[in-house]
């Protein structure tokens, strides 16, 4: 019997198809719903989100050779346009192909149960709205990597913060497309080893360990342009992913659940509250937009 961690040594690349499928849930969650694919794959093609869904196929990974062949870009398209008709509320969201993307390599091209590997992560691994169409649960994540880098690593909290580099700025694509678009291929598919296996916290400490492993050079630069191009330069050059990962999940020490559900609770509130005075805001200005419009309606029927 082979004992695998996930987390920390990662999977075998020959295993990483069945084991994601497995720890997932995905393998259940498919049985549990014949035919459901295919009735999804027709009825994404209905959707609007099919118009965003062919803009972004040509940018998926275009250096890959599959993926931007005309075999990779059907596959992309069906995958995308089911999960569009199995969720109609989020639709499709950018960021979304990407994830597509690195799941239909691991898979080894299969459709059916790329799908349902999007489903249950979307749906059952990440936090809630992550992919919603303001995007609450990402901006409720963000939030929380802010609060941790504080408490994990003041110095360089402080850093960024005085020089203007809020974490939105450099970490909006490690929550949309975790890390498959900043981390090299085999370290991205290292960080979803533990994904599968331990949940969205993971995230986080791959955000931390990213900083912690980077602060030097951050330290180092007074300008958040710098920082950014620092940065991504940083994350794209991370191929020792044992040390990665060693980091991530020994280095930056404890994050219990109960304290990261306390941070996801109070972004949560936060977030709400910034959308909601977002939306008011809007409404005003519709209501002066209306009001001056109406206003020279009037006065050129006086006229």
């Amino acid at each position: 019997m082979v004992r695998i961690c996930p987390c920390l040594q990662g999977v075998p690349h020959e295993l990483r198809f069945w084991v994601w499928w497995h720890i997932s849930g995905a393998g259940k969650a498919a049985a549990a719903a014949p035919g459901h694919y295919e009735f999804c794959l027709d009825k994404g093609k209905e959707q609007p989100a099919v118009k965003q869904i062919e803009l972004d196929l040509p940018r998926t990974f275009p250096r890959h050779s599959w993926l931007s062949g005309p075999e990779g870009q059907v596959a992309l398209r069906n995958v995308l346009t089911a999960y569009a008709g199995h969720n109609p509320d989020v639709g499709y969201c950018q960021g979304m192909n990407f994830l597509v993307g690195l799941l239909l390599l691991v898979v080894k091209q299969d459709c059916f149960r790329t799908f349902w590997l999007l489903v249950v992560l979307l749906e059952q691994v990440l936090y809630p709205g992550t992919y919603a169409p303001n995007l609450d649960g990402c901006h409720v994540e963000m939030g929380c990597l802010g609060h941790l880098l504080k408490q994990k690593q003041p110095k360089l909290a402080a850093h960024l913060e005085s020089v203007g580099c809020e974490p939105s700025l450099f970490c909006t694509d490690w929550y949309l497309c975790l890390f498959s678009t900043s981390l090299p291929a085999e370290s991205a598919a290292r960080v979803w080893d533990g994904l599968f296996s331990e949940g969205c916290k993971v995230l986080h400490r791959l955000g931390l360990a990213l900083m912690a492993q980077a602060a030097p050079q951050v330290m180092a630069l007074d300008n958040a342009g710098e920082i950014l191009r620092c940065l991504k330069t940083f994350a794209a050059g991370c191929h020792d992913r044992d040390g990665l990962m060693a980091m991530a999940f020994k280095g930056i020490g404890g994050l219990p659940g109960a304290m990261i559900r306390r941070l996801q609770q109070a972004e949560a509130a936060k977030v709400s509250a910034m959308l909601a005075a977002r939306a008011a805001n809007k409404h005003r200005a519709g209501l002066k937009n209306a009001i001056a419009a109406g206003q020279q309606l009037q006065q050129d029927t006086q006229q």
